[in-house]
């Protein structure tokens, strides 16, 4: 079997791409006071290669905190027996064979978890237009009016959990969009926390670059897993006058897990920001 061309991978993982780029205009930047200044531009310099040294340092250490996340999320799969859906997120994750494909399989992972928020967001939209239509449709005249508002107040619940859902899932599929700048994000915010001025911000990038792609893309498939967006897509033919039975309980499932997966992910964040900008301050040339 052949073996992989890495200086071919490299060049094809936007994380590597993105961290070298962003690592070395630092260093350059640098660079250019020790050949053309004098004494103090050259004493300043030697500061800033340091630096770059500490900035490499916290950017390995974010990338060795998102893979023992991941290892710890699946050991709890293993462990729960949890059964992911067929094309999963995490099971694109998995497929990584060494550091050159990981940032690529984040991003492809990002793009399926965008698509489970979306079809979320989407299906609970659907339950809304059909109640908004039916209630406006019953309402157009004086005789069909009380069924209007029977309609009104009989899924007046069922329309607080998928305005809620719609919310969420809207949310975390534009986050998704957002988390695809995440190599550009995570060695940004390793050169920030260096600075004294900027180290709050770079800690908080280097936490949100490290937690959201993880917490995400995993809270999107044990959603999938849990709720079939298909069962709540299902729930908007049941908005009619006959009342009928239906069952809500994958729409509040939905809302629930949904509120879980931000509850998660805020807790996480700040956790993380903090553990960088402790690290910052520590570090800190200034």
């Amino acid at each position: 079997m052949a073996q992989p061309n890495l200086f071919s991978d490299l060049s094809l993982d936007p994380l590597f791409l993105s961290g070298l780029a962003v690592l070395s205009a630092q260093a350059l930047y640098y660079a250019g006071h020790w050949f053309l200044g004098g004494r103090p531009q050259k004493e300043r310099a030697m500061e800033g290669f340091e630096r770059v040294l500490v900035s490499g340092v916290l950017f390995g250490i974010a990338l060795i905190l998102i893979n023992l996340s991941l290892w710890g999320l699946n050991i709890y799969l293993s462990v729960a027996d949890v059964r992911l859906p067929d094309n999963s997120a995490i099971q694109r994750l998995n497929q990584t064979k060494g550091w050159w494909d990981f940032g690529g399989n984040v991003q492809a992972a990002l793009s399926v978890a965008e698509q489970t928020y979306k079809s979320y967001a989407t299906a609970s939209g659907a339950i809304l237009a059909a109640y908004s239509a039916a209630v406006v449709g019953f309402g157009l005249t004086h005789w069909t009016s009380a069924i209007s508002m029977a309609i009104l107040n009989v899924f007046a619940f069922l329309v607080t959990a998928a305005t809620t859902v719609l919310i969420s899932a809207g949310v975390y599929a534009v986050a998704m969009v957002l988390a695809h700048t995440w190599p550009a994000l995570l060695p940004l915010g390793a050169v920030l926390v260096t600075y004294e001025r900027t180290r709050n911000l770079g800690a908080w990038l280097l936490a949100v670059s490290v937690v959201a792609p993880t917490v995400l893309t995993a809270g999107a498939d044990v959603l999938r897993s849990a709720v079939d967006p298909a069962d709540i897509a299902a729930l908007a033919g049941m908005v009619t006058p006959l009342f009928v039975f239906f069952n809500a309980d994958p729409l509040l499932m939905a809302m629930i897990l949904l509120g879980l997966i931000g509850l998660v992910l805020g807790v996480v964040t700040y956790a993380a920001s903090r553990l960088f900008d402790h690290a910052g301050a520590s570090l800190s040339l200034e």
